[in-house]
């Protein structure tokens, strides 16, 4: 039977432990970084701004002599839900549809500034350019109207940029869509009131 040895260990020199003092106190750093950045990026994301239908007429609708010139009122709530960055706002456009037909369309609201976690009340008046007797959606628009429910879209259009703290991001091409139900007198209906518009960037 041979002889039992003990097993031999070998120190590590001085510089090798220090090189894996420095590995370990860098991996460290590193993650603590990367810890931070996560953090920072959470809170800094930009999140995309709301909008809800609030109100809606076309006063005047049910009268037979079409929409044209007829006055196109609305309002749109937004909401910005970032807690520290606001959104810049280029001019804002709107369009009125009854299905592929455009019913109105111009200018909202000039370029303004949103600041954080705050909302805004976009008042839009527009003068209807259709339909006319003379169009072929007339009859079907009448014909709804008369029946006490139109469904209709509402499409506004901008660029927006948001501001983080020192800096901007880079300008976004935003279109909110609504759809919603008018009434046969041209007024919004119940169930359509404050409700949320689609959003795409």
């Amino acid at each position: 039977m041979p002889p039992y040895r003990l097993p031999v260990y070998h120190r590590q020199s001085p510089a090798v432990r220090c090189i894996n003092f420095l590995c370990a106190v860098l991996l460290g750093l590193v993650l603590i970084a990367g810890i931070i950045f996560f953090v920072l990026w959470l809170s800094l994301r930009p999140h995309r701004p709301k909008f809800y239908l609030a109100d809606f007429s076309i006063p005047n609708a049910n009268q037979q002599s079409g929409l044209a010139n007829l006055p196109v009122r609305f309002t749109v709530a937004e909401h910005n839900p970032n807690q520290k960055i606001g959104i810049y706002y280029e001019e804002i456009d709107a369009s009125v549809y009854y299905g592929d037909e455009l019913v109105a369309k111009g200018p909202i609201a000039q370029p303004f500034y949103q600041g954080p976690n705050s909302d805004i009340a976009l008042q839009g008046q527009l003068a209807a350019t259709g339909p006319a007797t003379s169009d072929p959606a007339w009859g079907r628009f009448s014909a709804e109207l008369g029946a006490g429910s139109v469904g209709m879209r509402l499409v506004l259009t901008s660029t927006v940029q948001f501001q983080v703290k020192m800096w901007d991001t880079k300008h976004h091409h935003m279109k909110a869509e609504c759809d919603f139900t008018i009434n046969g007198d041209g007024t919004l209906k119940q169930q359509d009131k404050n409700s949320q518009c689609a959003l795409y960037f």
